[in-house]
């Protein structure tokens, strides 16, 4: 990865200037660092004024949620003229909070299930809002996302090319670390077998996720 590149994605946030194989290692790497699992893809990316970025889907603020034990309530509901207006407060366990504020137009002509739907959706925006600002997680969530006109979405390429089929024929952890050797020479069996206890199950299952994992870092070498 180059200087520049590397300065576009840190400073400016813009991946476009990364391959698609630089993507999947910082894709990576991002959920790595906030402890979520990148199998289930807690983010996709959006394209905004020319740059290519990361928001969080509802996989993203579930898992925060779980991995910090964070309680999320509705405060506060109010109706004024056409505006409804939503309080969404995050608790973590030490009691640190955070709130979300967030008002949605109604207007006069919208009645009945379509204004329930808004309704609803203004109150699901509210909570995983203040989940990724209590988390400190600075992204858009993908409700925030569709309320954007100029935005484009694109799809997340795949974590790893032809990954997961291989694990199949594995009978236990030690099939898994021979494989593991093959992709990651450089690795002793003690940072293998690290890496191995490391992963989350995904499902009840770790190979899936160390499959991923060795993978990306593959591609990270």
């Amino acid at each position: 990865m180059n200087s520049n590149a590397i300065e576009k994605v840190l400073i400016q946030g813009d991946l476009s200037q990364l391959s698609e194989s630089e993507r999947i290692a910082y894709y990576s790497r991002v959920c790595e660092s906030l402890g979520l699992n990148p199998l289930t893809q807690p983010f996709a990316y959006i394209r905004l004024q020319g740059k290519l970025k990361l928001y969080a889907l509802r996989e993203a603020t579930e898992q925060l949620r779980r991995l910090h034990s964070v309680s999320v309530q509705i405060v506060s509901r109010e109706l004024l003229d056409d505006i409804y207006v939503v309080t969404a407060r995050a608790t973590l366990p030490d009691n640190r909070c955070d709130e979300s504020i967030l008002s949605v137009f109604l207007g006069q002509v919208l009645q009945g299930e379509a204004r329930a739907n808004l309704l609803m959706k203004a109150e699901s925006k509210a909570k995983r809002r203040v989940t990724l600002s209590l988390c400190g997680l600075a992204v858009l969530d993908e409700l925030e996302v569709e309320s954007i006109p100029s935005a484009t979405r694109q799809q997340v390429p795949e974590l790893a090319p032809a990954t997961p089929s291989v694990w199949r024929t594995w009978r236990s952890p030690t099939d898994a670390l021979g494989w593991g050797a093959t992709i990651l020479p450089d690795l002793s069996p003690a940072e293998l077998q690290k890496l191995f206890d490391s992963v989350p199950a995904v499902n009840g299952k770790k190979a899936p996720a160390f499959v991923h994992k060795v993978l990306s870092m593959a591609v990270e070498f």
